[in-house]
């Protein structure tokens, strides 16, 4: 199905389906069919294919509880809420609970789809309205160390992995810029100029391109990468950390997977995540500069708000900065 001129949905038989529905039709469309037509108005409104692919993970979801069949008008907000408050549990794993993270990002995506339904004249009144996110205390991401960082390379570095190269290259690059962990995966081969050492991030979160700054060390795992995935691969994407298939860049899921399994190898806490790689350039490189607005830049934040919550202060070190700057 695409979008015509006119603003409606054409689907593949040819028959068309107005976003804004009349009277008679008010509340008669089934939840799997609003959903794909959700989906479609998200991706012509230009949102991002991990935003559309998350809220149609949560509505897919919902589905499986209450029937793709139903009828929007007949999800009530007492069927909705009974249905959220049952998602604490996973089907099939009794012992495994969904984080409040989760559950929030689940509600966030029932009321902008009942939002748009109640907006578009599908049903007369939001059953979502109501529903509202869990507040809680986010548990802090902790900061790799610049120890742990070389111990995590290094067990890279000195085995016989086959994807050693790329792994290498990927986990440094997070290490010494800093980048998102979606950032860096959807990275184009040209996107890294080898002259200027630079990289172009062109799909921040923010929507922003920025230039990334490549110190030598990262600058040679990412030339020595180019060079691996030049002519004579069986897969040729383009991505500067290919994935499986043709075109196709490594996958969040895959390389959360050869994280932990490096994680693993390296002795590492167990706590430390992708994230504790950008968390950690924050802290190390606040530490060295002193300067908030140049970390803040260097993360690609728009507010320095969002910066502090990255950079790990000690309390400890208040009264040498207080000496250093007043003693004399």
């Amino acid at each position: 199905m695409a979008l015509n001129s006119r603003g409606t949905i054409v689907h593949e038989h040819g028959k068309e389906h107005d976003y804004l529905m009349d009277g008679k039709t008010r509340g008669t469309q089934a939840l799997c069919c609003a959903v794909v037509d959700y989906l479609v108005y998200l991706r012509a409104s230009g949102r991002k294919a991990t935003t559309i692919g998350s809220y149609g993970e949560s509505l897919a979801l919902l589905g499986r509880k209450i029937g793709t069949d139903i009828l929007l008008l007949d999800v009530s907000p007492t069927l909705l809420n009974e249905t959220v408050a049952s998602l604490t549990a996973i089907d099939g794993q009794p012992r495994k609970r969904r984080s409040q993270t989760t559950l929030n990002r689940h509600r966030s995506a029932y009321r902008g789809f009942f939002r748009w339904a109640v907006e578009t004249k599908r049903i007369p009144a939001n059953p979502a309205r109501l529903l509202g996110r869990s507040n809680m205390e986010s548990v802090p991401t902790q900061p790799m160390t610049l120890h742990e960082v070389q111990s995590f390379l290094r067990a890279i570095h000195h085995s016989n992995d086959p994807l050693r190269v790329r792994d290498e290259a990927l986990f440094a690059l997070y290490a010494f810029t800093g980048l998102r962990r979606a950032e860096a995966l959807q990275l184009d081969e040209e996107d890294y100029n080898v002259l200027t050492r630079t990289l172009q991030v062109r799909y921040g979160k923010s929507g922003r391109p920025r230039t990334v700054h490549v110190i030598a060390r990262l600058g040679l795992l990412l030339e020595s990468l180019q060079r691996h995935n030049g002519p004579g691969r069986e897969i040729v994407s383009g991505k500067l950390f290919p994935g499986r298939g043709a075109g196709e860049s490594l996958t969040t899921r895959q390389a959360q997977s050869r994280f932990q399994h490096w994680k693993a190898i390296a002795g590492l806490r167990s706590t430390l995540t992708i994230h504790s790689f950008r968390v950690g350039f924050a802290t190390a490189l606040h530490r060295q500069s002193r300067d908030i607005v140049l970390v803040s830049r260097a993360l690609g934040h728009g507010d320095l708000r969002p910066t502090l919550r990255y950079i790990q202060l000690s309390a400890a070190e208040l009264p040498h900065w207080m000496e250093s700057t007043f003693g004399q």
